[in-house]
């Protein structure tokens, strides 16, 4: 059997993660592959009090009997911050990197591998996939906004959740285009918006500005909050563009 490693992961992660994965494999460990913490948890973005902890369990085969098991005790661990896992087999995970890519290689990218073979170290992304992938998810995201800033109806509070919602997605498809660029993944927020302006040639100041939102750190007023709608907009049609001329 193997055992947990859980060194080097942020201590109020581990407190957290520990009893969570210790509980189920006291009655799947034989059924499981791999498990990580993904996501912002082991990065410098981690934030004790807000942030919630993700992970990822990998399974030799599918064995649906690990949800009926998960689900009653998800309530307990909730109320530590903890997601709901999500869970794949390595045969999914073989199948669904061309349909997935841009959430695959922010899984390669962003994880510590705490138990078992480490699967997602050998995954390879292809750019084909991950470039088409881009562009639908940022022109769609470009209607998502300009619909969801409609029936925020001048809500300040709505449109600034809103913009706080939105941003856990913008990072993940950030980070992809630079891939695409052949440059640097870092793991936080700021290194990726560092990184990216200067591929893309753009400020990305407006979303240093939500990260500030949604740390409590900047309350903006509603004629900022509308300046952040077009700035929004235009940066994320830009990166469209871009990503549509991208040749791979």
């Amino acid at each position: 059997m193997a055992y947990l490693e859980l060194s080097g992961v942020n201590s109020h992660v581990k407190s957290r993660m520990e009893p969570f994965f210790n509980e189920i494999l006291s009655s799947f460990d034989a059924c499981i592959n791999s498990i990580y913490i993904i996501g912002s948890a082991v990065t410098s973005d981690f934030d004790e009090k807000k942030t919630d902890v993700d992970s990822l369990i990998v399974l030799k085969e599918m064995v649906l009997d690990i949800f009926d098991f998960i689900a009653p005790i998800g309530k307990k661990y909730g109320k530590k911050k903890i997601r709901a896992p999500i869970i794949m087999t390595n045969d999914y995970i073989r199948t669904s990197l061309e349909v997935f890519p841009i959430q695959f290689l922010n899984m390669k990218t962003i994880n510590k591998h705490v138990y078992g073979e480490d699967v997602l170290q050998n995954i390879t992304i292809e750019k084909s996939d991950l470039r088409l992938v881009c562009e639908r998810e940022l022109k769609g995201w470009i209607q998502n906004l300009g619909q969801a800033y409609i029936k925020s109806l001048g809500n300040n509070r709505i449109i600034r959740e809103l913009y706080v919602s939105f941003l856990s997605s913008y990072i993940p498809i950030f980070r992809a285009v630079l891939f695409l660029y052949g440059r640097e993944l870092p793991q936080g927020r700021e290194g990726v918006l560092d990184e990216f302006e200067e591929v893309m040639d753009i400020k990305m100041n407006v979303f240093r500005e939500l990260v500030k939102i949604k740390a409590g750190k900047y309350k903006p007023s509603h004629t900022d909050l509308k300046k952040d709608f077009h700035d929004i907009y235009n940066a994320l049609d830009h990166i469209a563009r871009k990503v549509d001329e991208f040749e791979v």
